[in-house]
């Protein structure tokens, strides 16, 4: 329907003028009434869609994390060896967050602020899972080390976002083999070393 339609126009505008304001101000300095002049609606209009502005934090978290777990998953084929499908899915997220550095920074704020201990869990459930799920495939089948998902999501994630960031900020400037290296750095710490046998 049309109205459907013009809805989720609106609220689709309001979610990306939020995170490119939280971008250029910061979630602080990103007050309602700037995010409706960027949205081209009304307060009230943002109130009507997001009880308050931190449920729309919380919805646009909800989102960025979803089109985390589409780049990283999406054009990963599963019948792929599972390191091959490691550093596809690794530089795909690594290029997500590269070609949309306002999701990274939205990113790197929200895990740094209160609402990463208040997020509700039914937001990111579904991705969590997906990373969690592939994580442990990878243990389960004997190619990753066991480890919590806490802590490989740590390693793995945080390398993703600091060279993400690196590349954006200009202090170096990654292409495609560099990436690789840094994957492959990452995977030879997180991987189980194969056994040598003696004759």
């Amino acid at each position: 329907m049309i109205i459907q339609s013009e809805t989720q126009d609106k609220k689709n505008a309001i979610l990306l003028s939020t995170l490119d304001l939280i971008k250029e101000f910061g979630f602080h300095g990103t007050p309602v009434s700037k995010i409706a002049k960027r949205a081209g609606v009304a307060a009230g209009t943002i109130y009507h869609y997001f009880p308050s502005k931190d449920h729309l934090i919380l919805e646009l978290h909800g989102l960025i994390k979803s089109r985390m777990t589409d780049a990283m998953f999406k054009e990963v084929d599963c019948k792929k060896e599972y390191k091959v499908q490691f550093f596809e899915g690794w530089m795909n997220l690594c290029k997500y967050f590269i070609n949309n550095s306002s999701a990274l920074i939205f990113i790197e704020q929200f895990n740094s602020s209160p609402f990463a201990k208040v997020a509700p869990e039914k937001e990111t459930k579904a991705s969590v899972n997906k990373f969690q799920d592939f994580f442990q495939s990878g243990m389960d089948k004997g190619y990753l080390k066991k480890m919590e998902y806490r802590l490989i999501a740590s390693v793995v994630f945080g390398c993703i976002t600091a060279t993400a960031r690196y590349h954006i900020t200009g202090k170096y400037d990654y292409n495609d083999k560099d990436l690789c290296e840094i994957a492959n750095i990452l995977w030879d710490g997180i991987k189980i070393r194969s056994v040598k046998t003696s004759n």
